[in-house]
């Protein structure tokens, strides 16, 4: 006879009539066997679609011209999206040849792209999109400890492409498969300091891209412990500045948000964020400027670099300065002339604070590259909330919603959210 299970365990537990603990952001049960640990609120139903091509054959499935063309979309464009920080481009080659064999990870291709186009141009493609979503976690929960598809990071890459799938549908819990991910073993021996190469590595450092975004819109801790977590040291490409400042900036988001930071730790940040930006080359640095000019159309300055990676790396930097802005002392304050502040001079810590917002906006918006746009939401949901023009409120606003149309991101909630702490603040 089953073992009762108690309300509220997970669906990996439930399906496998195991006992869940309840734990987050995995249960014990995952977190030991290495599974993927589903925590949506509602179980995933399993659906049959006979008429769509067998997702459990690839190639067969690619032979459907439809499919070809989203197994397409995603090499050609999507995969960008993953390899901002990866000079290897992994997601771009590596992910679409592992695919072509490994149902898996095929699903999580065709699922995403079929959810970008359903946003982007034909809402007819949903019902694919969710057949193969729904195939896809349905082998991520069969999948047991020692797995090769988990140990050799497969698993880890499928759950990023799912993540992005949860944030385009809308409708999904967009934090289901961070938690789900979590327990998968490649990612504990990466935060342990085992920087692996190749999927593994390049699947830790997407995660932890998401798992900050997912922060920056809640103001809340990371998942990821990364206290044990070393820094990077050797910078061997532009993309490992990237990710460098990707492990500074969750680290500095872990000792801040929902804490009570002490002098000690913030002095600690300031060090680190510091010596970062001293060890950084010249070329990461844009190669024009322009102001933003206020009463014009230009209300975010044009700012412009050799590579999309670099950025990205001055967005991460620019909101690791903001939360340490937003949390220094007053006499902490003068502190801060020890970090390099990007040219801006103010009076003001508000007036410091919606120039690093106006800085970030403007980047994201000068490039209007898909991978640096998405992944700027997360900085300008955190630190657009200290923009006080209201002209420079409501472009941004528009310019995020002309994103929308071509990168099928749901915008609208960024919107809402921002004009929400806009209101508030004026009631104050």
């Amino acid at each position: 006879m089953p073992r009762p299970i108690k309300k509220g365990a997970c669906h990996t537990c439930r399906r496998r009539k195991l006992k869940c603990g309840h734990e987050l952001p995995s249960c014990q049960q995952c977190s030991k066997s290495g599974r993927y640990c589903d925590r949506s609120e509602k179980p995933t139903q399993f659906i049959q679609h006979q008429e769509l091509p067998d997702p459990d054959s690839p190639r067969r499935a690619l032979t459907d011209q439809k499919i070809a063309r989203l197994f397409h979309s995603y090499t050609s464009e999507i995969s960008q999206w993953y390899d901002l920080s990866d000079s290897t481009g992994a997601f771009g080659i590596l992910v679409p040849s592992i695919a072509l064999d490994e149902p898996l990870l095929f699903c999580a291709i065709i699922a995403l792209s079929a959810m970008h186009v359903c946003k982007t141009s034909a809402n007819s493609f949903r019902k694919l999109a969710e057949f193969y979503h729904h195939r896809c976690v349905q082998r991520l929960i069969e999948l047991d400890q020692g797995d090769e598809l988990i140990t050799r990071g497969v698993a880890l890459a499928a759950t990023c492409l799912l993540r992005s799938y949860e944030i385009l549908d809308g409708d999904i819990d967009p934090n289901m498969h961070l938690r789900g991910a979590y327990s998968m073993a490649p990612l504990h021996d990466v935060l342990s300091g085992n920087l692996q190469p190749g999927l593994p590595g390049a699947g830790f450092w997407n995660y932890l891209r998401e798992d900050i975004t997912f922060s920056l819109f809640e103001k809340c801790p990371l998942k990821m412990d990364l206290t044990a977590t070393p820094l990077l040291v050797n910078h061997h490409s532009a993309q490992s500045y990237l990710n460098s400042i990707t492990l500074i900036l969750g680290k500095i988001i872990n000792t801040t948000f929902g804490c009570d930071v002490t002098n000690s730790e913030w002095s600690s940040s300031v060090e680190m964020l510091s010596q970062w930006r001293a060890a950084c080359p010249e070329r990461i640095q844009p190669f024009s400027r322009e102001q933003a000019q206020s009463g014009t159309i230009n209300l975010f300055p044009a700012v412009w670099f050799l590579q999309p990676c670099h950025a990205a790396t001055m967005h991460y930097y620019l909101v690791a300065l903001t939360i340490i802005c937003v949390y220094a002392s007053p006499q902490n304050l003068e502190d801060l002339g020890k970090l390099d502040l990007v040219g801006i001079e103010v009076e003001s810590k508000d007036q410091l604070l919606e120039a690093f917002a106006v800085e970030i906006c403007g980047i994201a918006f000068t490039t209007k590259i898909p991978s640096v746009l998405v992944n700027a939401f997360g900085p300008i949901a955190y630190c657009a909330r200290f923009i006080n023009a209201e002209p420079a409120r409501q472009e941004l606003a528009r310019q995020l919603l002309t994103c929308k149309s071509s990168i099928g991101w749901p915008v609208e909630r960024l919107i809402n959210d921002l004009k929400s702490f806009w209101g508030a603040e004026k009631t104050n």
